[in-house]
């Protein structure tokens, strides 16, 4: 199973290399993804406002797709709440008691 904060972190990781993320990068990083749910968990992402576009959007559509749009053809890169989310991850991940197998 491939978590938000998996996906979260190569996104982070190809936005510090200067380069965005689409649905096509998500699956062939975790291969064990199908399209669908690369594209899920992009809108999840986007929609929580943890990663954004690349191009300029209207208002009204900044953090949801267009009437007839797809999200296989948006880019994406990591949002500055994206970045402190993954933040929050390493942080609760080191405050954690107990065993390793239980983090």
């Amino acid at each position: 199973m491939v978590t938000q904060q998996e996906v979260l972190s190569f996104i982070a990781e190809r936005t510090a290399a200067g380069r965005s993320v689409g649905v096509a990068q998500v699956v062939d990083q975790f291969w064990l993804l199908s399209p669908e749910a690369a594209a899920g968990h992009l809108w999840r992402l986007w929609r929580e406002r943890l990663i954004d576009t690349l191009t300029p959007r209207r208002p009204r559509y900044r953090f949801r797709l267009e009437p007839g749009e797809s999200i296989t053809v948006l880019r994406f890169r990591l949002s500055p709440r994206g970045r402190h989310r993954l933040q929050w991850y390493a942080k609760a991940t080191d405050d954690s008691p107990g065993l390793p197998f239980f983090r």
